[in-house]
């Protein structure tokens, strides 16, 4: 190699060196520029994640590619580690996971689907470590426990007591609660039980709890006392403008209520839910139950029951019911 040949040489490669080390900058430019936007996004939690806008000087650099789209994978995938998104990629909301809270170690993958829309946790032998769990109240109108039972595949009901009305506040027995439960253990289910809370505080959540424990005395309940906070989705429900803190105090009161009278408390919201209007810093220490409907959740919290569809079909039952993968 000549001398000439040498220097084009050298100059080709101080060349390839600068560009990596400026694609290495852009790279890092980019990191900060997202961290800004989450900072900003978790300071002000009712807007929406912004798209994020590359200077133009740089632009180039966040051309479509394995490089730039390495850098996003893995951003998007530190953010889940320690947020909750709300909304979808980009556009999301960053809620911070409660620190210490237990943290389920599921492989989303284990989760499939068999004889049509039941669907299971299992190992990685492929055998079945969940039961189906069903979820009933009075809209599910007279239902054939013996034929749940025998030819549905379930292990366990969780029925509806009652619910607190969202514009009156008066607390009501569902219509179905004693004649589901006498069926259900009939058949040898285990059985639970919920109500539909609209407590807008301390006192009402105890008031809620109450009202439950008076209704289950006697009958044998061996599954979970659960309270289902939920947005009411109307313009003039009491829980309407509640602060997290409030509904989180009635949502503790129920717990320690039933705990207390030696019942297994348990808690079902829906993922949004348990992220935007739950305080999860108080509540991690009881058993979650999560209601996401999809092929595979997403919630980084300890989670016991996971509901994944309200449209699901059991044998026994007419028209469509919840259906839930259970881990005890």
């Amino acid at each position: 190699m000549n001398l000439e040949e040498r220097d084009f040489f050298r100059g080709y490669m101080r060349r390839i060196q600068g560009i990596k080390i400026m694609l290495m900058l852009a790279s890092i430019v980019m990191l900060i520029l997202i961290g800004v936007v989450i900072g900003l996004n978790i300071k002000k939690k009712n807007k929406t994640y912004p798209e994020l806008v590359v200077p133009s000087e740089l632009a180039w650099t966040f051309q479509p590619g394995e490089e730039a789209q390495g850098i996003q994978d893995n951003f998007w995938s530190f953010a889940e580690a320690s947020y909750i998104l709300v909304g979808e990629i980009p556009n999301v909301e960053f809620y911070k996971i409660a620190e210490g809270a237990p943290r389920n170690d599921y492989n989303v993958e284990n989760f499939y689907i068999e004889n049509g829309n039941e669907m299971f946790y299992h190992d990685d032998a492929g055998s079945r470590l969940t039961t189906i769990t069903i979820d009933v109240s009075e809209f599910q109108g007279s239902i054939d426990w013996q034929q749940v039972k025998d030819e549905g595949g379930v292990g366990m009901a969780i029925i509806r007591v009652g619910y607190r009305g969202y514009s009156g506040g008066s607390v009501n027995l569902d219509n179905m609660f004693f004649e589901n439960v006498q069926g259900a253990k009939e058949a040898g289910l285990r059985c639970g039980v919920y109500f539909y809370s609209q407590a807008v505080n301390y006192d009402e959540g105890v008031e809620e709890a109450n009202f439950v424990l008076e209704n289950i005395a006697e009958l044998g309940i061996d599954g979970p006392v659960v309270i289902d906070t939920e947005d009411a989705f109307a313009d003039d429900a009491r829980t309407n403008g509640i602060s997290i803190e409030d509904r989180t105090d009635s949502v503790v009161a129920f717990c320690e209520t039933v705990k207390s009278a030696g019942y297994e408390p348990m808690i079902y919201a829906n993922r949004n839910w348990y992220a935007m209007s739950l305080d999860m810093s108080r509540l991690y220490n009881y058993k979650l139950w999560l209601a996401q409907y999809s092929n595979m959740p997403s919630f980084p919290y300890q989670y016991v029951g996971w509901q994944y569809t309200d449209t699901g079909y059991v044998y026994g039952v007419e028209g469509s019911v919840d259906m839930n993968v259970w881990f005890e």
